[in-house]
């Protein structure tokens, strides 16, 4: 890794924010098992921060089993452990494109207040997150939250959403009619979970796509926020306009279109 300017979050410890580029390295497969990490001083260059900071992260990723440090020889991604097989593509609904997901939460969390609104409930009451990667071409494109109310959360299987999206799981496994799905867009900095998945420091921005999505009665059945590295996908709509005066009136015919770097 070539050393340049990192830019940190002031109010979140060094060796945390460290520590979750690398822990992202290693879940997005980056660094596969058994390869050697750069050594503490190449890491110290790259972050330019001291050598005690770097102890610190690389430490944390040791209690985790991520990591496994041999006295003398460095430091090396702990071995594949044995599990299910290598999940397969998700196509997203919305937007069409494949991805394979790797899901990194599934929590009661407090509401935040974006959400308290449309779920009907007061901030910072227990509702359930759910926090996925979707990876393309080997790097990870998107990091997708969704939160909803605990008695509909608990349904949810995290296994399903590596092979399924969430509206396919409610839709289809859970046999829940859908109705109209809002669609928000706007450009925003991420937050330290959401920098460290997608791999990109805290002042790149992120393109987010929020989604309300409501069942057939109406009512909310779930947020979703779908954070996308700006440098790899980009978000378009062709709108033909309405006849003039003098045309044939004509029916409004929206499109939209999505290219991924």
């Amino acid at each position: 890794m070539a050393p340049d300017a990192t830019a940190y979050h002031p109010s979140v410890p060094l060796h945390h924010q460290i520590q979750r580029v690398l822990r992202s390295k290693i879940e997005t497969g980056e660094w596969v098992p058994n390869d050697r990490m750069p050594t503490e001083m190449a890491l110290v260059e790259r972050f330019r921060v001291s050598r005690t900071t770097i102890r610190e992260a690389l430490d944390a990723l040791t209690r985790d089993g991520l990591i496994v440090r041999q006295r003398g020889r460095g430091s090396f991604v702990a071995p594949a452990r044995r599990g299910p097989p290598r999940p397969g593509k998700v196509t997203n609904l919305i937007l069409g494109y494949d991805a394979e997901v790797r899901v990194v939460a599934a929590e009661r969390a407090p509401a935040p207040a974006h959400v308290v609104e449309w779920l009907g409930v007061e901030r910072g009451a227990q509702i359930m997150r759910f926090v996925r990667v979707e990876v393309v071409d080997g790097a990870p494109l998107a990091v997708v939250v969704n939160y909803m109310k605990p008695a509909l959360g608990a349904r949810i299987r995290p296994r399903d959403l590596t092979r399924l999206t969430m509206l396919e799981v409610l839709r289809d496994r859970l046999g829940i009619a859908l109705g109209v799905i809002r669609e928000q867009v706007e450009a925003r900095l991420p937050d330290d979970e959401v920098a460290s998945l997608l791999g990109i420091d805290l002042t790149q921005p992120v393109l987010v796509l929020r989604l309300i999505v409501n069942g057939g009665d109406g009512r909310c059945l779930q947020v979703s926020d779908a954070f996308y590295r700006a440098d790899r996908y980009r978000y378009e709509m062709n709108t033909r306009l309405p006849p003039g005066r003098a045309q044939r009136p004509g029916r409004r015919i929206p499109s939209r279109t999505r290219s991924q770097a």
